[in-house]
């Protein structure tokens, strides 16, 4: 039932309300009381100041609510009065951080300042978090609130069109404590059909190209089922399935297990995994494996290093061109070339080891060829001596090869302290061997720990080579 007003509104909307020589009029949505055109002079305006505690009862007593308690100028108006509208609510809603918006933009157009940036590293569109990262903030629902009219009438709200538009999955949480939505595990974010979702396991259907950008990958497993495009590259923090090949410059580093049925192909292309390695055929890369590596068909012209066993007997199981250094032992089928390719391949090669050692065995042969220079001239020293033939100037150049002899005595001394660690160390790698199945072609090195070979002719195999006495021998 409506309230009883002292005054009529229809004719306060129509009218105006008379007060004194002052004119009051209700805005048609009756939420605001006010004075039209205020532009009155100062005086005028002091003398509305005195008035205003008796217009203000007066304007209480005919039933007019939330009067301002000073008058304020709202868009050429004086306002007398106001209520408020009612306010449309908000469903709750999330919205994704920085690092993360990219997932749901599509287009690169627009984009200021490209011509100095990566555009692979600028656009990647599979962008992976860390577990317990916060990957977007939740803001709560807010309800509809009512309004109010000056004459102190309540306005229904209208009802909350919007629903709430977005699902967590099963690997995201909202943290109430400050409100972030987090990941429970390491993966790639998606949101599609309004489902906020990570995935420890994804699968990329297409290339590794300017669509996808960069892939730096954080989860348990990212398949690749197309190439990696020239100049990408690929870093995965878990196990990696490449179904493509690789084009020239790319990189491709995994701490985890890699698996490749193509080709890793492309002098500039570099490969670093951090776990055991499966790859059906390598040309021309540089492959650093910290782990084992099975090849299924080649290696060819690589730069490889394994720390650890190297397998090449399943398929062509071939290894020709290059270089190939293996901290373990090596396995293969065929090693060289018809062509009598020039192939280098090691077996018990730890660089920081061998090259050392190496080293070491070099000055020792100097400081030793450099000491048996001293020695002579001493001895031809003390000759002249004994015949009295040493004069005073030849003495002071024995006095010096005695210094020199001291000094040389230490520095040998000190190289072969630590020629003998390093000989303690090289005693597991010289257990390693090379192990040819079907063939050995000409020109090709083989080397156990410090020690090489060279096959001058084919061998047929099988075929073992091991390290027995400082020379690499062979079994079959």
């Amino acid at each position: 039932m409506e309230k009883e007003h002292f005054i009529d509104r229809k004719e306060a909307k129509e009218i105006g309300i008379l007060f004194k020589e002052y004119v009051f009029k209700v805005s048609p949505d009756d939420y605001y009381l006010y004075i039209e055109s205020p532009k009155i002079s100062r005086e005028q305006y002091e003398k509305f100041l005195e008035d205003w505690p008796i217009i203000k009862d007066f304007l209480q007593s005919q039933g007019i609510k939330f009067l301002l308690d000073f008058p304020k100028e709202i868009n050429g108006s004086l306002v007398i009065a106001q209520g408020h509208p009612p306010k449309e609510g908000s469903p709750e809603s999330i919205k994704l951080l920085p690092k993360f918006e990219r997932i749901i933009c599509s287009s690169m157009e627009n984009e200021p300042n490209l011509q100095c940036e990566d555009l692979r590293e600028r656009f990647q569109r599979i962008i992976c978090a860390e577990a317990e990262e916060a990957v977007a903030q939740w803001f709560p629902s807010i309800p509809p609130t009512p309004g109010v009219n000056i004459w102190g009438d309540p306005i229904e709200p209208p009802v909350l069109k919007e629903k709430k538009t977005f699902e967590l999955g099963s690997n995201v949480y909202l943290d109430e404590k400050d409100n972030f939505i987090k990941a429970k595990r390491a993966g790639v974010l998606t949101y599609t059909g309004g489902k906020l979702e990570i995935l420890p396991e994804f699968t990329l259907k297409g290339n590794v190209d300017y669509f996808t950008g960069n892939v730096h990958f954080i989860g348990d497993k990212l398949i690749i089922q197309g190439d990696i495009k020239f100049g990408f590259t690929v870093t995965c923090k878990g196990n990696l399935e490449l179904k493509g090949c690789t084009e020239n410059k790319t990189r491709v580093e995994v701490e985890g297990f890699f698996h490749c049925d193509g080709i890793i192909r492309g002098e500039e292309t570099t490969i670093i995994i951090k776990g055991d390695a499966y790859i059906r055929g390598v040309e021309f890369a540089k492959l650093v494996i910290n782990g084992n590596l099975t090849v299924r068909d080649y290696l060819v012209f690589s730069d490889t290093f394994v720390n650890g066993n190297l397998i090449a007997t399943e398929g062509k199981g071939i290894i020709y061109g290059g270089v190939v250094k293996v901290t373990g032992n090596i396995n293969a089928k065929i090693i060289g070339h018809v062509a009598q390719t020039k192939t280098e391949i090691m077996a018990g090669y730890k660089p920081e080891i061998v090259k050392e050692y190496l080293h070491l065995i070099k000055k020792e042969i100097t400081f030793k060829e450099t000491l048996k220079r001293i020695l002579y001239g001493i001895d031809l020293a003390n000759k002249l001596k004994k015949e009295n033939r040493l004069t005073k100037e030849k003495e002071k150049i024995l006095e010096k090869l005695f210094r020199e002899k001291e000094k040389i005595e230490k520095n040998l001394g000190e190289v072969l302290e630590k020629t003998k660690l390093f000989k303690d160390n090289l005693r597991e790698l010289r257990k390693a061997t090379i192990k040819v199945l079907n063939r050995v072609y000409p020109n090709v090195i083989l080397g156990i720990a410090d020690q090489t070979y060279t096959s001058n002719e084919e061998i047929a195999g099988p075929v073992t080579f091991y390290l027995e006495e400082a020379e690499i021998k062979i079994s079959r």
